[in-house]
């Protein structure tokens, strides 16, 4: 696998990590959401129901004893109220959300109906004691009904409370799966930095060493080409180049060993020792001794300031090739 497609794999790998927790906390907080708020709206509306009913059935209360010391409005009050609490309980008839609520319910409407039979009683003739006749019959049978409509309240506040639990337990629950799905991003984070420093940024700084002894004129240094990816690639294709040029290197040093060679042979051919020099004086070759020579670059040195050549100890032969000069043949004059 080369080294583009492995960074690529790494870096859609996290990527694809933060994609997906992305989109699953999207989606969860979304579904927690509708749930919550769906059991908030239909429980909550059950709680105003019953709600309802408690102050309707306090108000019928209060008119009946209103009605009992002899007030005229209080039979229209009785009515409207008992007309509200119905109504409430048809509501919350219509909005059953969790099991217990269709027996409460089914209570509520028994014990109501025994209440209202004892009302109409207590109504219907006058009695000496109207308000001990009234706490005789008619509140036990009140209180029956407000205490079941105080256990369907409570059933459906129960709900929501255990909602709102749910709710925090599922919170809980995804923020630890995010927390870990953050770890193991970091953790393959590290891992693939670690990964890229090895693959990457060492074997980069190690070309670029190896390019700047180059440079510098060390070409006996080589680059690591045992991976078969792109670095590995360039830093063979480097080695390569600098085994060519040692190679030419060492061609070119055998050429003028045996240029150096054959110059030496062609002036011991020479009928006495001579000095070759370039066309600014330096000493080619030379079958003269060392200090000969040094007397050979000061006469040529003499010979491109002073006018009289004739009185220098040594005989100089412009060389030639074509028009050009190339250099110099210095003899011993006779």
């Amino acid at each position: 696998m080369d080294l583009r497609t492995r960074i690529l794999l790494g870096y859609g790998y996290l990527v694809s990590l933060i994609v997906i927790s992305a989109t699953a906390a999207a989606l969860g907080f979304n579904s927690l959401g509708n749930r919550l708020s769906l059991v908030l709206d239909e429980n909550f509306a059950s709680v105003r129901w019953s709600m309802e009913m408690i102050e309707a059935l306090e108000r019928q209360d209060s008119a009946l004893l209103a009605a009992l010391l002899g007030d005229d409005g209080a039979d229209q009050a009785v009515a409207d109220s008992e007309r509200t609490f119905l109504e409430a309980l048809d509501k919350a008839r219509t909005n059953v959300t969790e099991d217990r609520e269709s027996d409460i319910i089914d209570r509520v409407e028994r014990q109501y109906s025994s209440y209202r039979q004892a009302r109409k009683r207590l109504l219907a003739k006058s009695h000496e004691l109207p308000l001990e006749a009234y706490r005789s019959e008619t509140f036990p049978r009140f209180d029956a009904v407000k205490r079941s409509v105080v256990e369907l309240l409570e059933v459906n506040h129960g709900a929501m409370v255990a909602a709102d639990e749910a709710a925090r337990s599922a919170a809980v629950r995804s923020a630890a799966g995010h927390a870990v799905v953050v770890v193991v991003a970091l953790l393959s984070l590290a891992w693939l930095s670690g990964a890229m420093r090895r693959e990457v940024l060492l074997r980069l700084a190690d070309l670029k060493s190896v390019a700047q002894s180059m440079a510098a004129g060390d070409t006996n240094r080589r680059a690591d080409a045992t991976r078969t990816d792109e670095l590995g690639l360039l830093a063979g294709q480097l080695n390569q180049l600098l085994d060519r040029e040692a190679e030419l290197r060492g061609r070119m040093d055998a050429r003028i060993a045996r240029a150096d060679d054959l110059v030496l042979g062609t002036l011991a051919a020479l009928d006495e020792p001579a000095v070759l020099l370039t066309d600014d004086g330096r000493i080619v070759a030379s079958t003269m001794s060392d200090d000969d020579g040094e007397s050979v670059r000061e006469a040529w040195r003499q010979l491109q300031t002073e006018d009289e050549p004739d009185q220098l100890p040594f005989e100089f032969s412009e060389l030639r090739a074509g028009t050009r000069s190339v250099g110099w043949l210095a003899t011993r004059r006779r």
